[in-house]
């Protein structure tokens, strides 16, 4: 069954170009030029490409931050703009420049709002954060304030944090961008791990899409 599906996809803006001293034009921007694409529930996406080639537009036409020029999207059955509140029960995101979590609360604190915001079972909410917490050894700093965690810290932080309702699809924007190697390994096998066999607390292992540039690539 597919969870994500793209049909000639496009995104276009319109930008203003200096052609003289005083004069500026109008130009049209492709920044995504009609995919097309199908992924299958369960499955782990790599969507690999060079900087401003276009992925990270596509994701926000996928979790409906952006609206397409054409084309026709639908994740988990849903229209991404139109059906954004409803997706986002349904999905989880990271992106790499942007947090999710509260600056001057400790992680703990954040992961409990989440709970509330997601309207996710106490039991449910408690399992996946003790899942995450094994795997990707939360517990050293789970009570520091967001504002002071490395960033490789906050990166596992923020993979929690979306993980936490139970989310169908994963999206990861540059997940390991800025990170040392230790950190990069860490989120590594921890994917890796979320992609196995569903067991609880994951029914299902979710569908998992990751951007990220060709440079980046070869140290997945």
């Amino acid at each position: 069954m597919n969870v994500i599906e793209m049909d000639g996809l496009r995104k276009e803006f319109t930008v203003r170009v200096r052609t003289g001293r005083l004069r500026r034009e109008k130009r049209t921007v492709t920044a995504v030029d009609g995919v097309d694409l199908r992924v299958e529930r369960g499955e782990m996406l790599g969507y690999i490409g060079p900087n401003g080639a276009g992925k990270s537009t596509t994701l926000k036409m996928l979790t409906g931050v952006l609206m397409p020029s054409a084309g026709r999207a639908r994740v988990c059955g849903l229209r991404p703009v139109a059906d954004r509140t409803r997706l986002a029960l349904r999905i989880g995101v990271v992106f790499g420049q942007r947090s999710q979590l509260w600056w001057d609360l400790p992680l703990r604190d954040s992961f409990a709002l989440l709970r509330h915001v997601y309207r996710v079972p106490s039991a449910e909410h408690a399992a996946r954060l003790a899942r995450c917490r094994s795997l990707l050894d939360l517990d050293e700093f789970l009570d520091t304030p967001v504002r002071q965690l490395s960033l490789g810290q906050r990166m596992r932080g923020e993979l929690t944090a979306a993980l936490l309702h139970g989310p169908e699809v994963l999206f990861l924007d540059e997940p390991t961008i800025g990170l040392d190697v230790v950190s990069k390994q860490a989120v590594r096998g921890f994917l890796a791990e979320l992609g196995r066999a569903g067991e609880p607390p994951w029914c299902s292992p979710p569908t998992t899409w990751r951007t990220s540039s060709g440079s980046a690539a070869a140290s997945w």
